[in-house]
């Protein structure tokens, strides 16, 4: 895990409060109502600030559970959420085909609900659309003192351990816990090898893949970042059997269980891709339901604290804690503006350009 560097970051930066207008915008330009339109842009540039930038505003222009899958009616631009079982512990809603970042947090602020009322709160969801950063649910839950889960399921680009079909997405898996007098523990991972949108910084910035994260299609390791459009495949976290690739296998199966099998959207493995359909999960404990919140925060802090004083592998500045390199991103991004790529900037201006939304000057 190593810390971002802004100093070798040269890209043209933008303010959060400008692009997180723009996004809003154009939301509204495609119809969505104007609470959910800014609670949509607060998600994705969320992702900027925090450095995951393969789920943040680059994903507006082009990907299909954002601008284009609202222009052409594949997201629901005002969809009406039905609530298919619910107790005062667990749910299981019907998203309507919405934008997944709006209908994901309003997940999640369920689930905080019902952990406030009874310890815990869980619901899965059926007929989602792209959720964005997996950590920014689980993170929600955190910053209001509980422990947090979130995990959805994706159609298959992943290879089974061993294996040379697809058979499961990137299945992404948060978790969240607060922590004494620093931001929460924050883990935020795709069950495979690298998330698919690593893929398509790579293509942006017109660079090559390493080996261990795809394949193509006869199971040979790809440099090349297009190779998933050819027929290739990602490989499990874990990459071979032979370094342990069954381990983010069960786990993205796992995932599917929980997003796909449990609410009824069936595994990514059957789900229709034209669709874009996807199953989420959601959860939040309340940890003085199970000991002193106080004592817990403390713990945490010592625990983590010892792990940073450990000593780094050579050319590693520091051992971090996960959420840490999200942590600095943010801190640098809030203050001295969000970085974008160049192409990703021509994109958004030619949807500035078609929706009548001035996107913005950069800071520098």
């Amino acid at each position: 895990m190593a810390a971002p560097n802004p100093a070798n970051d040269t890209r043209h930066r933008y303010s959060a409060t400008s692009l997180r207008d723009f996004t809003d915008g154009v939301f509204r330009h495609y119809g969505v109502a104007a609470a959910d339109a800014a609670l949509g842009a607060e998600v994705l540039i969320d992702a900027d600030l925090a450095g995951i930038e393969s789920h943040g505003i680059a994903h507006l222009p082009w990907h299909p559970g954002y601008a284009p899958g609202l222009k052409q009616g594949i997201v629901n631009a005002a969809p009406t959420i039905g609530v298919l079982r619910d107790s005062p512990v667990a749910a299981t809603w019907d998203a309507g085909g919405g934008i997944g970042v709006v209908t994901s947090q309003k997940a999640m602020a369920a689930c905080i609900e019902k952990a406030r009322a009874t310890g815990i709160g869980m619901i899965t969801v059926r007929n989602g659309r792209h959720y964005g950063a997996a950590g920014y649910y689980a993170h929600m839950a955190a910053s209001q003192d509980m422990i947090g889960m979130s995990m959805c399921n994706v159609p298959p680009i992943a290879v089974a351990a061993g294996g040379r079909d697809r058979v499961f997405g990137t299945n992404p898996i948060s978790f969240g816990a607060p922590v004494e007098g620093q931001p929460p523990f924050l883990l935020d991972i795709a069950t495979t090898a690298v998330a698919g949108g690593k893929l398509e910084i790579a293509q942006r910035q017109g660079k090559p893949i390493p080996a261990g994260w795809a394949l193509d299609g006869d199971g040979n390791d790809a440099s090349d970042p297009t190779i998933l459009r050819q027929g290739g495949a990602l490989l499990p976290l874990g990459s071979r059997l032979l370094t342990s690739s069954h381990k983010g296998y069960g786990l993205g199966l796992m995932v599917d269980v929980l997003t796909g099998v449990l609410n009824g959207t069936g595994p990514g493995l059957f789900v229709d891709r034209a669709t874009l359909v996807q199953g989420h999960w959601f959860a939040a404990w309340r940890i003085d339901a199970f000991r002193d919140l106080a004592e817990f925060k403390a713990d945490m802090r010592r625990w983590l604290d010892a792990i940073r004083a450990t000593r780094p592998e050579d050319g590693v500045d520091a051992v971090l804690i996960p959420g840490d390199p999200e942590h600095i991103a943010r801190a640098d991004r809030t203050a001295n503006g969000i970085p974008l790529d160049h192409e990703s900037i021509e994109q958004l201006t030619a949807l500035g350009t078609e929706t009548g939304v001035v996107f913005p000057a950069p800071l520098r």
